[in-house]
């Protein structure tokens, strides 16, 4: 399964990307933090266990830094034509 993170900066500049694994989005989310100057204590982001959790039950994940930037998971290809 693939993943596509969408990213929404404060400054209204946005950025996407796709990802083989869960894990590698979540480290993108905390480079995002460390480039955004921003302490990766008080921001309030999933563990991964948590993720998979919710994406389990929910269809995608948006979470939200403390600067206003926000971020959205979308796991699924989403590139591929619905059959």
């Amino acid at each position: 399964m693939k993943f596509l993170l969408f990213i929404n900066f404060n400054t209204g500049w946005m950025r996407n990307a796709v990802y083989e694994r869960l894990e590698h989005v979540l480290e993108s989310v905390e480079q995002l933090v460390e480039e955004e100057d921003l302490d990766i204590k008080e921001e309030r982001l999933p563990n991964i266990v948590a993720l998979k959790k919710h994406l389990n039950r929910n269809d995608d994940f948006c979470g939200y830094l403390s600067n206003g930037t926000w971020f959205h998971i979308k796991p699924q290809n989403v590139f591929e034509v619905a059959v």
